[in-house]
């Protein structure tokens, strides 16, 4: 089979998915997609249709997948999990999606929890108990109860063309979370969510919207989470916008096992003033894809961008970051580190872009990655990309292994060199999850990281 028939084969099983599930074809398929009754949000999924089934899912001809074995993704028939029947109590729906996220639970962690289970929201397992200032609700609900919610905000943050799992979630999403703060309203627990994948070639295609309002100031902990037996997919999309000085903290944990796979989107559109940071911490999955987009539109608008990654194994993390200054006096800074071990890879594209009259801008970018193995391989491209005139900007990438000087220091004091090539491999890595203001979070992830670099060495 040539790859052209190959990709045009792995596009016509999803779009025959779209049309069982569209229609309530068959015994547990519910009731169709959430919003077919909904007119604008059901010409969007007909739009997104028709795109990926023009496109087709990306390949590594493609210049941004070049160095990703999309044939690990695509090679696979996952599954769609059909939405529980919406005339069902959500207590049945639940009792039929047996799950126990407490296992999953981030030791002291106080949050407001949001659980999805293989892409659709599990109401038991969830914790919604919100103060006045927000609003957070499922998608299905959303286009059920209060569409005109979410039509003037849906599309407006992602790149319209996108590529084909951009297409793909926007045709076969089932649910998400749509999240919008008050103006002035400052949330003090964090709004943890967590997406779970339990079902055997079950592929989860979440879409999240998040509107941050004038002056508001929350903090998000999107977390993804598998069961370790069961190979699955999950397609996520999630815009957000945060409006005049508004301040997001946005954590995006990647935990999932080596059977998991991930495409994660995630469109940032930024006010004047405003500030938003997030940190992407991937520890596990067994590939995984990371697209990051920030449009900094108002003048003095700042973002922080931060990743941490470590694999072994074959493991594979692909990260595409774009920030872009598009008014003057904004400021960015994004840092990336990693540590490969064994045979897994890892790819760094990231992209700065200072738009014409963003004068004033500071902007800095770095990527830095550990070899802990002769096997381990890092493809790295940091980017400039500048058309004005009065701007500070940077970028830069390391690679290398272990400073032989400081490894001489630690064991002159009597620890062993595996315990000193550990430490050393966790100081490097740590910097970033150091920055982690939720100290439950930050101790949880710094365990998980000591654990695997220990393991690893």
């Amino acid at each position: 089979m040539q790859p052209d028939t190959v990709a045009a084969a792995d596009t016509a099983y999803y779009l025959e998915q779209f049309a069982r599930l569209n229609s309530g074809f068959g015994s547990g398929f519910g009731s169709g997609l959430p919003g077919m009754e909904v007119a604008w949000f059901d010409d969007q999924r007909k739009k997104y249709l028709a795109r990926f089934r023009k496109i087709g899912f990306p390949t590594q001809r493609d210049e941004d997948w070049r160095y990703t074995p999309l044939r690990l993704i695509t090679g696979k028939n996952f599954n769609v999990v059909p939405a529980p029947r919406r005339d069902v109590a959500h207590e049945a729906r639940d009792a039929a999606r047996d799950v126990n996220v407490a296992a999953f639970k981030i030791p002291a962690l106080d949050s407001h929890q949001i659980v999805f289970v293989d892409g659709h929201l599990h109401q038991k397992q969830s914790k919604m108990d919100m103060n006045k200032g927000i609003s957070v609700r499922s998608l299905a609900e959303v286009l059920t109860h209060d569409p005109g919610l979410a039509e003037q905000y849906f599309g407006s943050v992602m790149k319209k063309n996108g590529h084909g799992f951009t297409a793909l979630n926007g045709a076969l999403n089932e649910d998400g979370v749509v999240i919008k703060t008050e103006p002035g309203a400052e949330i003090k627990k964090p709004i943890e969510l967590i997406f779970l994948s339990q079902t055997d070639m079950a592929a989860s295609m979440p879409r999240n919207l998040i509107i941050a309002g004038k002056g508001s100031k929350a903090q998000f902990i999107e977390r993804y989470i598998s069961n370790s037996a069961a190979h699955t997919l999950t397609n996520s999309t999630t815009e957000i916008i945060v409006e005049q000085r508004a301040e997001i903290d946005y954590y995006i944990i990647q935990t999932q096992s080596s059977r998991a796979y991930q495409v994660c989107g995630v469109w940032v559109k930024q006010a004047a003033g405003s500030r938003f940071s997030c940190r992407t911490i991937t520890l596990g999955g067994g590939l995984v894809r990371n697209d990051l987009r920030v449009d900094l539109n108002g003048p003095g608008a700042h973002c922080d961008m931060l990743g941490v990654y470590s694999l072994s194994g074959k493991q594979h993390v692909d990260n595409h970051t774009t920030m872009v200054h598009q008014a003057e006096n904004c400021t960015s800074n994004e840092l990336y580190k990693g540590v490969l071990e064994q045979r897994s890879r890892a790819v760094f594209h990231g992209r700065i872009k200072v738009a014409p009259g963003a004068q004033k801008t500071d902007a800095h970018q770095a990527n830095n990655t550990l070899l802990l193995s002769r096997d381990a391989e890092i493809d790295t491209k940091p980017q400039l990309e500048i058309y004005a005139d009065d701007v500070k900007c940077s970028h830069g990438a390391t690679i290398g292994q272990l400073n032989e000087d400081s490894l001489f220091y630690l064991r002159a004091r009597g620890i062993d060199e595996a315990d000193a090539r550990a430490l050393l491999t966790y100081a490097f890595a740590n910097e970033v999850l150091h920055q982690i203001d939720i100290v439950p979070l930050r101790d949880a992830l710094e365990k998980t990281l000591a654990s695997q670099l220990i393991h690893e060495i």
